[in-house]
């Protein structure tokens, strides 16, 4: 398939969605899961593709499985047909080991193996393995078979190998199987094989050749082309949907806060603190969820040289944007910041008014009795509203990714401006890793001008639970002594976010679990309006899909700005700040 892989409705948090269940059962959170692994066609079949990924990595020795085939083609086994057995074997293998600790897979591998036959209607060939393989989809969705005889019993002997605990078990299975089939009377046994010097010159990966196969079943013409009607498809309907809900081991969430330390880097905060920020935050809709509090891979500490590697080469991309219009950018924030500079001394000037009290005006003095007192003094006054204090918070989910050199230099022009106009500050992205709403901040109130280029770190992954990130983010901004609280968040009015929830049913989750849709928007906008009570000024910047203006007008209200054009970012929300002066 295609390398930009295009998700049903347009759901591109989908994607992590998947990726995220991978993760949660492979136990690895390095590896990624190639485009030929996934697919459109339907959310159970993704689902379905993604569970088998990640039981792919986490129960097969894939070394050991291409020791085994370098050893048999030696024996002038049929490479091809080898392979495609295994093929054929492997997933309902670790589908069965993963429904040990999971019994919900095997519902979802039910449904999606229906929808496979649905769609299929018939087998992609006539050819053996083809027939047999159309089997097994049959048989795993519960269909009755009208097959003929021999491909029904070689489909039941290749799901009798599912049994199988370990990979050499496995390869023990396939390998008598593969005997039995071709009907091979004289063979070494397996312990005997040993890999001599010229093994080492073939170039076995039969996991290539399982996803090689995987893309060739989605390839076929009737799945093209129903993925193509899906493509052209218009949504019906936005607003309402569900999020998965993944259950996991609570092994598996006691080690997620290594792993949102290890991907995200570490915390800028003691442990204590967040917990304590999180007993006071993580409340209602959000109670049982997590913070993480981070200045990015690169300024934290951070064991993950892959991130580190990707981190760098995100900040390098977003620098590289804007040196190639330095000067474009450059005149911007002068502009920009000339224009506060202007407000802001016009509203602090101060100007002479009559009154009953102040300083007396000589001039005034002889026609005491004859003119009413209040006009005999003078006094100054301004427009002055007290100091000013601004956040600036960016949504980072995947839903803005393709944007981020974008949005990178449309904050620091906007951060630079305020700061060189003496307004303080605030910088800060997030998004949702697993189960934390992850704050990155890329500066902070009283960090160095300097600290304005950390805003080129920024990049798109995760999910996005909107009303935890405005809540956490309001709670710094509410300490402030500054009269004038300003907060403006860039987003695309879509909280989506998933949730993972342990398998020990002693400890349900208490929050929200499909935060999405109507609850997702119904909570975001419930936070805007909190804060608006509490005297912070929201704006929201909108640079989504025109069909999701509606969500994002529900959520701020009239204090909303929509472009087109993600470069007017700086202007509108200058705009917006001199308003605020003003009034």
């Amino acid at each position: 398939m295609d390398e930009n892989v295009h998700w049903e409705y347009d759901d591109c948090e989908f994607d992590n969605r998947v990726s995220n269940l991978m993760w949660t059962i492979c136990g690895d959170y390095t590896t990624q899961m190639g485009s030929k692994e996934k697919t459109s066609l339907s959310k159970n079949i993704a689902l379905y593709y993604g569970i088998m990924a990640g039981g792919r990595r986490r129960f097969i020795d894939w070394l050991e499985v291409n020791r085994y085939v370098k050893g048999r083609i030696r024996q002038n086994f049929n490479l091809d047909k080898l392979q495609s057995l295994i093929f054929l074997a492997v997933n309902p293998m670790v589908i069965k080991q993963i429904s040990k600790s999971r019994p919900g897979v095997a519902d979802i591998q039910k449904e999606a193996c229906g929808e496979i036959i649905s769609l299929l209607k018939n087998p992609k060939s006539q050819q053996f393995l083809d027939l047999v393989e159309f089997a097994i989809f049959e048989a795993l969705a519960g269909i009755s078979s009208s097959t003929e005889k021999n491909v029904q019993e070689m489909s039941r002997k290749i799901l009798e190998i599912s049994t199988s605990d370990t990979t050499e078990e496995f390869i023990n299975a396939v390998d008598n199987l593969y005997i039995e089939w071709q009907n091979i009377r004289a063979v070494e046994p397996l312990q005997y094989l040993e890999e001599d010097e010229n093994s080492q010159k073939e170039i076995i990966n039969t996991e290539e050749f399982i996803n090689k196969s995987i893309d060739d079943l989605l390839q076929t013409k009737e799945l093209r082309e129903i993925e193509r009607e899906e493509d052209n498809r218009e949504e019906e309907d936005r607003e309402i949907g569900k999020t998965e809900v993944v259950f996991v081991d609570q092994d598996d969430m006691d080690n997620m806060q290594k792993q949102v330390a290890h991907f995200c880097g570490s915390s800028y905060l003691e442990i204590y603190q967040t917990k304590k920020i999180q007993n006071t935050l993580c409340k209602g809709a959000h109670r049982d969820c997590c913070l993480h509090f981070t200045e990015g891979v690169l300024r934290s500490e951070c064991d993950s040289d892959f991130k580190k590697k990707y981190a760098l080469r995100d900040r390098q991309r977003n620098i590289n944007a804007y040196q190639e219009n330095l000067r474009v950018y450059t005149r911007t924030i002068k502009r920009l910041r000339d224009a506060l500079l202007r407000t802001l001394t016009t509203e602090r000037s101060k100007y002479p008014v009559l009154s009953d009290w102040g300083n007396i005006d000589a001039k005034k003095v002889w026609r005491v009795g004859k003119i009413p007192a209040s006009r005999l003094f003078r006094r100054f006054e301004s427009n002055d509203k007290g100091g000013f204090v601004v956040d600036l918070l960016l949504d980072s989910s995947m839903s803005q990714k393709g944007r981020e050199p974008l949005v990178a230099i449309q904050a620091y022009i906007i951060a630079r401006a305020l700061l060189e106009s003496g307004i303080p500050c605030r910088v800060t992205g997030f998004n949702t890793f697993m189960n934390f709403t992850v704050m990155k901040r890329f500066r902070d109130y009283s960090d160095s001008i300097k600290s304005i280029e950390n805003i080129f770190e920024y990049y798109c992954e995760g999910s996005n639970r909107d009303g935890l990130a405005i809540r956490s983010i309001c709670d710094g901004l509410y300490r402030r002594t500054e009269d004038n609280k300003i907060l403006i968040i860039l987003s695309d009015g879509k909280p989506n976010d998933v949730r993972m929830e342990s398998t020990d049913k002693t400890k349900p989750f208490r929050g929200i679990l499909a935060y999405n849709g109507g609850l997702g928007v119904a909570d975001t906008a419930k936070e805007v309006r909190a804060a608006r009570q509490r005297g912070i000024s929201v704006l929201g910047v909108f640079t989504g899909d025109e069909r999701d203006l509606e969500a994002e007008k529900h959520i701020y209200g009239k204090d909303f700005i929509f472009s087109r054009n993600i470069n007017h970012f700086a202007d509108i929300v200058t705009t917006y700040l001199k308003r605020v002066i003003s009034n």
